[in-house]
């Protein structure tokens, strides 16, 4: 075996206890098998939880003193974001649907309490990065699988929400996260890298981006547009690095010029939004959404109309328009903000901002782009998807959202934790 390889196993692996270990492989098979079935997931929950009270009380005391400032903000904010959701069953009527939501969003809560409660000193950043790749790779492997099959049962090509059975917003925003996560990777550690590494990090983009380009998700290619510009522009303002960030520029554009012309139906597709837009079209069904959903807000503040009565609030307004797919449909928001406006009101909105605000600014400070990309992967799907009101949204925030904060360091005692863990490794 390499000497690099075994140093880096080494590194991940050595130095943990037992029940450090044990979470550490639970964080691993949630990662494996999230792209395929969020179910599984939901049965590995409860290892986890109760892998966390162990160690809490192994270590005879509650809390995490490795966290930092703002980690132990975000997880509180989200904590108060469920807490109010709870507050608001006081003024909803259907409360039937308001538990069935709440106890569908109570794995968010599960994960975000692990962290807060036991030490999660062990969390390096290479620990996580090592979480990371596992998802990473996964998510290939899934792409490999689904390209086969596609070509064995249709002896052709596929541009298709249908090429994956899971949601196409949902495995875009898998997507998003990843890409930015790569992007780290390049940035900070390709140096670190033998090419042969690097040569396969680089066939992984290509595959992540095919996996994007094959699910045809207007929300995700316009999210990695909006990605990709950012990177640049950070290069040649941030970095100053004028050179690279027009090559980076020079390189999008042959690429999308390309992928424009040679998957004509796909491209077609994604421009047809836009051309839509722009000649006020308002046939789009997320226009009858989005209307709706303004109007019940606007009907309902300042404290919205609770969790359970959002839907009964929203058919009642299609049936007002006359809307008869849309009640047949039964559709929701289709927007996290919107969804939390018209259910908690202006508190509601407040703290969900206030979720992804505080871990972005930190985020940017460190310059920690997986952490970034994580928020930004969330909070851009959120804009066309309602991704907190199913399980393989809920599942994804959860998880990932406690690897990545549970592992910034606060403090000096929380770095010098950190460090002990990594010294000890190697």
């Amino acid at each position: 075996m390499d000497l690099r390889i075994k140093d880096s196993i080494n590194n991940i692996f050595g130095g943990m206890k037992p029940l450090e270990m044990s979470e550490f492989a639970l964080f691993g098979l949630m990662a494996i098998v999230l792209p395929y079935d969020w179910q599984l997931v939901m049965w590995l929950l409860p290892l986890l939880v109760v892998n966390t009270i162990v160690r809490m009380v192994a270590a005879r005391r509650i809390g995490n003193p490795a966290l930092s400032k703002g980690a132990r903000w975000t997880l509180w904010l989200v904590v108060a974001f469920f807490v109010y959701q709870l507050i608001s069953m006081l003024y909803t009527d259907n409360s039937a649907d308001g538990w069935d939501m709440i106890l569908r969003r109570l794995p968010l809560l599960l994960f975000v309490l692990c962290p807060l409660a036991a030490d999660s000193g062990y969390l390096t950043r290479n620990r996580m990065r090592m979480l990371m790749w596992i998802f990473t790779l996964s998510l290939t492997v899934k792409f490999i699988i689904r390209f086969i099959v596609m070509l064995a049962v249709s002896h052709k090509f596929v541009f298709a929400s249908s090429f994956d059975p899971v949601h196409h917003t949902y495995i875009a925003m898998y997507l998003m996260f990843v890409l930015g996560f790569l992007y780290d990777e390049w940035l900070n550690h390709r140096k670190e890298m033998s090419r042969t590494v690097q040569l396969l990090s680089y066939l992984v983009v290509l595959i992540m981006l095919a996996y994007l380009v094959m699910v045809l998700s207007r929300t995700g290619i316009a999210g990695l547009v909006v990605m990709v510009f950012a990177i640049i522009a950070y290069h040649i303002f941030g970095l100053k690095e004028v050179r690279r960030g027009l090559l980076m520029l020079a390189a999008v554009a042959v690429v999308g010029t390309g992928v424009y012309f040679l998957l004509p139906d796909g491209s077609r597709r994604l421009t047809q939004t836009f051309e839509e837009m722009s000649e006020g079209d308002t046939s789009d069904a997320r226009y009858l959404i989005f209307g709706s959903s303004l109007k019940g807000i606007s009907q309902s503040l300042p404290l919205g109309v609770g969790i359970g009565d959002k839907n009964d609030v929203l058919a009642k307004i299609y049936e007002e328009s006359g809307e008869d797919s849309a009640i047949q449909a039964q559709y929701n928001s289709h927007n996290i903000y919107l969804d939390a406006m018209l259910t908690m009101g202006i508190p509601g909105l407040f703290l969900l901002l206030a979720a992804l605000a505080v871990p972005a600014v930190m985020a940017w400070r460190r310059r920690d782009f997986i952490l970034m990309s994580l928020i930004f992967s969330v909070a851009f799907s959120g804009l066309f998807e309602a991704i907190l009101n199913r399980q393989m949204g809920i599942m994804f925030c959860g998880l990932f959202l406690m690897v990545a904060l549970a592992s910034q360091r606060g403090g000096e005692l929380g770095e010098v934790k950190g460090k002990l863990k990594e010294v000890k490794g190697s």
